[in-house]
């Protein structure tokens, strides 16, 4: 099996709803979750549960 352009059509068409004004990384940064664990006692409790 071999990959053409064609194949490749729909991911590289530009997106009207996009605004291109915004750099990608302000776009990703709006879609990041921001998640704030405790590696340490996250253990400690899994070690509990065992």
């Amino acid at each position: 099996m071999s990959l053409t352009i064609d194949d490749f059509v729909e991911f590289v068409a530009e997106d009207t709803a996009d605004d291109e004004a915004v750099p990608l990384g302000d776009a990703l940064a709006e879609l990041a979750v921001d998640v704030e664990a405790d590696a340490v006692e996250d253990v400690r409790d899994g070690r509990d549960r065992i």
